[in-house]
């Protein structure tokens, strides 16, 4: 049975661009009845990783919590903003629940160690293990503070657990749901010029890297310019899709293997 990996960007379920500790309900209520179809049409293992938005990326840009804990006001905003991500975490399981899905929360912070920011330490044996006792069970992780054994404390984002993850687990395919309907030559939001870029290959990849800026909104990870270099690093060889998870029936197709606008990457 295929496993596929979903990063639900916080820019989907947040109120990412106007920087407000919101969640999007409907939103995610939408997607996950749409996963709900998908995994009663076909058989697929699923994990899903949702971002953080202002949950996250605001407390660590007010705290200055991400570059290491040395203060007490680090250590408040260590403690807070893993709060908050549990908080947000809560609304996404409950709505996954409210829609029939058998979503199971695990906490980055219970599993993962970092280095420098980066992940050295990460007990996938708790999710493989959840998986095994059934394929309806979703497994669900997010952004969070984790322990960090040279900054006794740092930001993990989803965008990092979801290479690592399709790695260890040998997913067959991930998907990344984005708030415009892939990777585009500009800022589909400012340019109206901004064309889809309907596949990134060997061919074509510094191109692209040239035409994609930062994070415009508070987002401590990089935005998409960061998600397309940790793909290149850490996901050569999986087919990657990133799609339009705002676009209702969007999340169904891409997950039923059906066409959509969106981004295909493949092997960098």
């Amino acid at each position: 049975m295929d496993l596929y990996i979903m990063k639900i960007g916080g820019s989907v379920i947040t109120e990412k661009d106007s920087n407000k500790l919101e969640a999007r309900v409907d939103e995610l209520r939408r997607i996950a009845a749409e996963i709900k179809r998908a995994k009663s049409e076909r058989k697929f293992g699923l994990v899903v990783v949702h971002g953080a938005g202002p949950f996250g990326h605001k407390l660590v840009s007010e705290y200055d919590c991400n570059n290491g804990i040395r203060t007490a006001r680090h250590i408040e905003g260590f403690v807070r903003t893993h709060n908050s991500m549990e908080d947000l975490n809560k609304v996404v399981s409950d709505v996954f629940r409210e829609q029939g899905l058998l979503g199971f929360p695990i906490q980055p912070s219970a599993c993962i160690v970092q280095r420098n920011k980066k992940i050295v330490k990460f007990d996938i044996e708790i999710i493989k293990k959840i998986m095994a006792l059934g394929a309806d069970i979703i497994p669900i992780m997010y952004g969070d503070m984790v322990v960090d054994e040279k900054l006794w404390a740092s930001v993990v984002s989803g965008d990092a657990i979801v290479p690592y993850l399709a790695r260890k687990l040998k997913a067959s395919k991930v998907f990344f749901g984005s708030d415009v309907d892939g990777i585009f030559t500009a800022d589909p939001k400012t340019d109206k010029d901004a064309k889809l870029i309907p596949e990134i290959n060997k061919r074509n990849f510094n191109a692209v890297l040239g035409m994609v800026g930062g994070a415009k909104s508070v987002d401590v990870t990089g935005g998409m310019k960061g998600k397309i270099n940790a793909l290149r690093k850490d996901l050569g060889g999986k087919k990657v899709v990133i799609f339009n998870a705002l676009t209702p029936e969007n999340t169904y197709n891409a997950l039923a293997g059906k066409k959509i606008a969106c981004t295909e990457i493949n092997v960098i």
